[in-house]
């Protein structure tokens, strides 16, 4: 049975929503992960605006002809999700991304910038990526750039962890004061506030009871 998932896209930036498809990433046993199908990534990719949806359905008809060319193209993926992550999350914490992980990162970034091309559109020229859905794993190219771009640019220190402990996704804080806090407010910013005031709450009753306690006596 197909599965449908509404993919969060709040980050900012393709390649940071891209690191937030695994979910509840700093809690070992609560973890989430999104993209468990090439169908998944392929669905992901749709609504964060990396494909199309034409091109998303003739990804997925290459896809469902070749399986195993399918699991090899996710499990790029996830690879490539996870190497970004390692290298944004150095970033973050003042620490240098390792000599691994940029080998890495430079392989996925010589494979997609091979298949980007000049071409012409109504009298105008851009760039773009060349049309082959036999390629599964072109659902990366896009991924790649936005990746390459952000850790060029001066965007790059706007970039934010959610402050939810148990959250920690990725952001590009564009906010006019900088000081945007949640990936969503509606969401972790309100369970955040929950939590606050069911603590204080429980504060609030424990110093009743002992108050009470004391008078008791």
């Amino acid at each position: 049975m197909r599965r449908h998932v509404d993919f969060q896209i709040i980050a900012g930036e393709l390649c940071l929503d891209f690191i937030n498809t695994l979910d509840d990433r700093p809690v070992p046993e609560r973890r989430k992960e999104l993209l468990l199908t090439y169908q998944d990534l392929a669905n992901w990719a749709v609504q964060a605006g990396a494909v199309s949806t034409l091109q998303r359905a003739e990804l997925l008809r290459e896809a469902g002809n070749h399986p195993k060319a399918a699991n090899r193209a996710l499990s790029n993926a996830v690879a490539l999700r996870e190497c970004l992550y390692r290298i944004i999350s150095n970033i973050l914490r003042n620490r240098r991304a390792s000599s691994d992980d940029l080998a890495a990162f430079n392989s996925y970034q010589r494979e997609a910038l091979s298949n980007l091309q000049l071409k012409e559109a109504r009298g105008d020229y851009r760039l773009g990526w060349k049309d082959d859905p036999s390629q599964l794993d072109s659902i990366l190219w896009p991924i790649v750039r936005s990746a390459s771009d952000l850790l060029t640019s001066p965007d790059l220190e706007n970039v934010h962890e959610c402050d939810m402990a148990t959250c920690r996704w990725l952001f590009v804080d564009r906010s006019k004061n900088h000081r945007r806090r949640w990936c969503d407010m509606k969401i972790c910013g309100n369970r955040d506030k929950a939590r606050k005031f069911y603590h204080r709450q429980m504060s609030a009753a424990g110093n009743r009871r002992r108050s009470v306690a004391a008078v008791t006596k």
